[in-house]
């Protein structure tokens, strides 16, 4: 069969038109999407690709303007991560860039209400549960004094309960990080560390050997409970409460001699051994790590 000359030009001329339609098409999206990614995001003709490209672009602007701009762009993320008719991709992501934005977010208002939708999430949407941890362990970091028994008992509830794996590893690393940023806990939140002693250091406390049989925790969350206690009790002692670092001390022992992995008692032995906190808090390195340490918890 032979076809027109004519015919082939028309379908051909049909093709550039249709290839160079679409070209528009996504050049628009793409100046949409910088012009205002956080409409992008609220946006349901928008594609789940150019959705997902707004929330990076959203968490990249929140550090480069100013305040007052700021809270559009956070207010956009908090509606993402709650936005329930997305794909889960979306919200996993949405939630976890979510607790990255907190801290250069300048309105306090703001970062108590990003902080609250992480908690409720934490709460309510145990699927989602390993990327609001992975928020949090950033949003503490930005943390409202107000919000700080409630983020404390958010990760101290879930300790205490069977989550093991990832989950309990991100959130040691989210208590972690509350406890580290807080050398002034002493004076100014005394409650936040007598939570800490009797829903986190008492319990091992009771029974180191249970503590390390426990299926729950593998041997880098035990080395990571180690650190959150001896960092805890050493802001103490910069305060000057020898107290607490003596009972971390008399525990680190006691762990030593139950626990069953070579590495985790390598780093009980290096809180063991350190020299006790300078008056004006931790200003250098106090404790000495072999040369093939795997990284401090």
């Amino acid at each position: 069969m032979i076809i027109p000359a004519a015919a082939v030009a028309a379908a051909s001329s049909s093709a550039e038109f249709a290839t160079l339609e679409t070209a528009f098409v996504q050049a628009r999206a793409a100046a949409r999407a910088a012009a205002d990614p956080a409409a992008v995001l609220a946006d349901d003709t928008a594609s789940p690709q150019a959705r997902l490209e707004a929330l990076d672009e959203v968490h990249d602007r929140i550090p480069n303007v100013k305040a007052a701009a700021q809270i559009p762009l956070l207010d956009a993320l908090i509606s993402a991560a709650q936005d329930q008719r997305r794909p889960p991709e979306f919200r996993a992501k949405a939630l976890t860039l979510l607790g990255y934005a907190v801290p250069p977010v300048l309105d306090e208002a703001a970062r108590a209400r990003a902080i609250r939708a992480l908690l409720a999430a934490l709460a309510a949407e145990p699927a989602y549960r390993l990327y609001v941890l992975r928020g949090l362990g950033p949003a503490a970091h930005g943390l409202p004094t107000a919000l700080e028994p409630d983020y404390e008992k958010a990760l101290l509830d879930l300790l205490s309960g069977p989550v093991d794996g990832e989950p309990r590893t991100t959130a040691l690393v989210a208590l972690n990080a509350f406890v580290s940023g807080g050398e002034d806990f002493p004076k100014r939140a005394p409650g936040l560390l007598t939570t800490l002693d009797s829903r986190f250091l008492a319990p091992i406390e009771a029974d180191p050997a249970a503590f390390v049989r426990d299926p729950r925790w593998a041997p880098t969350d035990r080395e990571l409970a180690a650190a959150i206690l001896w960092i805890a009790a050493r802001h103490r002692g910069s305060a000057g409460d020898a107290a607490p670092a003596e009972r971390v001390r008399l525990l680190l022992i006691r762990l030593i001699a139950a626990e069953t992995d070579a590495g985790a008692r390598t780093w009980y032995e290096s809180y063991r051994d350190a020299a006790p906190p300078k008056p004006d808090g931790l200003t250098q390195r106090t404790t000495r790590r072999p040369p093939d340490a795997r990284g401090e918890p």
